[in-house]
């Protein structure tokens, strides 16, 4: 939709507010609304200060900084029907240059990085999982004092409900408690805001967890949807005194909330460059086979940016990863689905050591950088590991980190990969974010801990 549409849209559709929405370091989404009556044609192509966006991002050494509106990401909020909402880049306000610390700005250099490569489209979807509880209450009554958050839902095994009682993930309504939300979530994330959601189910975890998949997208599309998954989970839980959440290991004995990413590059419509329908084992070409070898070669460094909290590597610790891939082998970092011969349309390259607490932007441009250096240095994943169980244990693979410092000092010394990618700027706020977070936890006393180690 051109500016001028946007204009007219909202002259003829009763819209009264403008949600301007973009993304900090972390991916948090933030935004500046503004009355129709201040939209003007200009904004699009100059930006609109609506805000001090020195809030959100701190001084800038670049100057003041305005909001570009992106003209296709229009759409009207089904909860707030005066509003429209528009995502935004963020750039300087005299030279119009992009702010090297939006996350959309590094989804488009990604971008940029393959088709210099000769890669006319980059396909990235995502297998997003995340818990929808009933209520979600935190008992704190001073700091230091000690805290507890007590969740519930239906299906939770300490639920005295009948719901609670099926212990099978893929179960069906009424064990399914939140069918009807998925429902309601996928068709508000298509209808509305045009992205689609190819298939949801119950989650593996027995307590109200959720799965969906979304549909490929190129890497910035892809992060929109995924921002945006997030952006209507939450409104149309909140609508119903209900808790999302995205944390990657929020329920003690549960193996917690996994991020799938899955991969496809195409030279051509009719040209993907993972698919060799000549190859044996999965129908992979070598190509698809170098990209693999990024992936692993670069697995413990992309930690720090797909499994970004200390939270997520309590969730490695139930769910853990192998540093190896395979078509077979579910613990693999790295999936090569073959469920079908000669599917050149499917052939795709999943990463599995991901959760959905990830900034999407720059999960998915760390991911294709990382798979992209396998390509150019033709690095060799090695053979697949299709072994499960005590196999497994007799062979030597890599270790991911085991805590979110771990995966600072694995980028540390293995970062060149996301040259070009990631700017200095950007890379050093998000650094100090994650040390900030690092030393927090290192500080914070937990209920188990006090249960633990209060009679030593």
């Amino acid at each position: 939709m051109a500016a001028e549409e946007v204009l007219k849209y909202i002259a003829t559709n009763e819209i009264k507010w403008v949600d301007l929405q973009f993304f900090d370091v972390a991916g948090f989404l933030n935004k500046a609304t503004i009355s129709h009556r201040d939209v003007e044609e200009y904004m699009f192509t100059k930006g609109v200060a609506a805000a001090d966006l020195e809030l959100v991002f701190g001084k800038s050494e670049q100057g003041e900084l305005v909001l570009l509106p992106d003209d296709e990401t229009i759409a009207r909020l089904p909860w707030e029907p005066s509003t429209i909402r528009l995502l935004c880049d963020v750039v300087t306000a005299i030279d119009n240059e992009r702010y090297l610390k939006d996350s959309r700005y590094i989804a488009h250099r990604a971008q940029t990085n393959l088709e210099a490569l000769g890669i006319k489209t980059s396909r990235v979807g995502a297998t997003v999982e995340f818990y929808i509880m009933d209520t979600a209450t935190t008992d704190r009554t001073a700091h230091g004092r000690g805290s507890g958050t007590i969740v519930d839902s239906r299906e939770s095994f300490w639920s005295p409900s009948p719901l609670s009682s099926v212990d099978n993930a893929l179960t069906a309504q009424p064990y399914d408690s939140m069918y009807s939300a998925r429902v309601q979530i996928a068709e508000t994330l298509d209808d509305t805001f045009g992205y689609a959601i190819d298939s949801h189910r119950h989650g593996k975890g027995k307590t109200a967890h959720q799965s969906v998949d979304i549909k490929e997208y190129g890497v910035k599309t892809a992060g929109d949807a995924f921002s945006t998954l997030k952006f209507v989970v939450r409104n149309l839980a909140n609508a119903v005194n209900a808790a999302p959440t995205f944390m990657p290991y929020p329920i003690e004995g549960e193996r917690g909330s996994s991020l799938h990413i899955s991969t496809s590059l195409w030279k051509t419509a009719d040209n993907n460059v993972f698919y060799d329908g000549t190859d044996e084992y999965a129908q992979l070409s070598q190509t698809g086979r170098y990209f693999i070898g990024g992936l692993l070669e670069h697995a413990a460094s992309l930690s720090l940016f797909t499994m970004p909290l200390t939270n997520s590597y309590k969730h490695l610790a139930v769910d853990p990863r192998v540093v190896a891939w395979s078509k077979l082998n579910k613990k693999t970092v790295v999936n090569v689905p073959h469920v079908r011969k000669n599917y050149k349309e499917g052939k795709r390259i999943v990463y599995t050591a991901a959760d959905p607490s990830v900034n999407p932007y720059l999960a998915y441009a760390v991911v294709m950088s990382a798979g992209l250096d396998g390509i150019k240095n033709k690095i060799d994943p090695g053979d697949p590991l299709d072994e499960e169980g005590e196999e497994v244990k007799k062979r030597k693979w890599n270790a991911l980190p085991n805590s979110l410092y771990a995966a600072m000092e694995s980028f540390e010394s293995d970062p060149k990969y996301i040259k070009g990618v990631i700017p200095q700027e950007f890379l050093d706020a998000y650094i100090d974010l994650k040390i900030s977070e690092h030393q927090d936890s290192l500080r914070s006393v937990s209920p188990w801990e006090l249960e633990k180690y209060w009679n030593v």
